[in-house]
């Protein structure tokens, strides 16, 4: 059975630009995004129309944390998306949360969270066999601005058996 899973901004905005939004659905429920991550991707949408709307995607949950789950983060300097992605994962007792960034991956482990970034989920999507290349997927998002350290891009090379 699929666990839950809650995104930040850049794991839906590049998921979605590479055309494989639909992946999270395929390995993960519930799916949630936050209010805060939702209204990053519409001002996103102000300078590029392809920029994914979350909430038109009917298998999306569009939550909101309350002000006391914002009160058990540690004191950090993240941007309102990631903070409330970590602020509802940590009160609903999520395991797995969707993040790119580097600090709110540290925190999020620091909070005893299991991370998955957007090269992660296209290595358990090849795993599930619902992508035939990891390759492809990562010269998509190098296209669209994602920046791939070359260390990183081979261990996903390796880790997807390319």
């Amino acid at each position: 059975m699929p666990e839950p899973i809650i995104c930040d901004t850049s794991v839906w905005l590049y998921t979605g630009r590479v055309g494989h939004i639909d992946l999270l659905s395929h390995l993960y429920s519930p799916v949630y995004a936050t209010e805060a991550v939702c209204l990053e991707l519409d001002a996103g949408r102000m300078i590029r129309a392809d920029t994914p709307d979350v909430r038109e995607l009917p298998w999306v949950h569009v939550v909101q944390p309350n002000s006391q789950a914002y009160a058990t983060l540690p004191v950090n300097r993240l941007g309102p998306g990631e903070q409330s992605v970590l602020a509802y994962a940590h009160a609903q007792q999520l395991n797995v949360v969707g993040l790119d960034d580097r600090q709110a991956r540290d925190l999020a482990q620091r909070m005893g969270l299991r991370v998955l970034g957007t090269i992660g989920l296209f290595l358990k999507a090849k795993e599930a066999g619902l992508v035939p290349s990891v390759r492809s997927l990562l010269v998509a998002l190098q296209k669209e601005g994602f920046y791939i350290g070359q260390g990183l891009i081979e261990y996903a090379l390796h880790r997807a058996q390319e």
